[in-house]
């Protein structure tokens, strides 16, 4: 990927995160990123595949983030969700509550009204799941965590669940749901 374009889209997502895809035009992507209209469109057919873009790049960061507590073996795998999660809590209380997950928002503001961007997303929130999910079964494997218990609709609801979290946090201004969110996972998972 080209330097301009790796920061057209790092820019994107810093917009998109703060302010909403309808919210931002392309006159602030292309101030902030520094580069001319011509730039932008050599680049990106429209403003709809450059938020797609922003989307997948967005999700390909998370989700290497994502991996990396999940896959993390000095942890067992129960502590791996866990962590991951207590870790974010920190995250989002130095943004002030702000922001919560592109992916989530994106999901909200344009799957009803967009076809692309909710294919996008829903792919995007399965590579999610199917990570946790592999998390789980490793748990489950290890007897940290019910094997009654289907790993695909655990998974689901822990990013589900998450992900609702995420939108209280940011309508209350404070961390308490997703405090909430990680004792009820650790009730779950016990």
């Amino acid at each position: 990927m080209s330097e301009t374009k790796d920061r057209i889209l790092t820019v994107g997502i810093d917009l998109f995160s703060k302010k909403g895809y309808h919210n931002v035009g392309l006159k602030e992507i292309l101030a902030k990123a520094e580069v001319p209209k011509g730039s932008f469109y050599y680049y990106f057919d429209s403003k709809e595949d450059f938020g797609i873009q922003v989307i997948n790049k967005h999700s390909s960061i998370g989700l290497f983030d994502y991996k990396t507590v999940l896959e993390d073996k000095s942890l067992s795998p129960k502590n791996r969700i866990i962590q991951l999660h207590i870790d974010k809590i920190d995250y989002f209380k130095n943004k002030a509550c702000t922001e919560g997950c592109l992916m989530g928002n994106a999901s909200n503001e344009l799957s009803d009204v967009n076809e692309s961007f909710r294919n996008v997303i829903a792919q995007e929130f399965n590579l999610w799941q199917n990570a946790l999910e592999t998390c789980i079964i490793e748990a489950q494997e290890a007897g940290e965590i019910n094997k009654d218990i289907a790993s695909k609709m655990l998974a689901s609801f822990i990013l589900n669940s998450w992900e609702g979290a995420l939108l209280r946090m940011k309508c209350e201004k404070s961390i308490d749901p997703l405090q909430d969110f990680v004792s009820g996972l650790k009730i779950i998972l016990s």
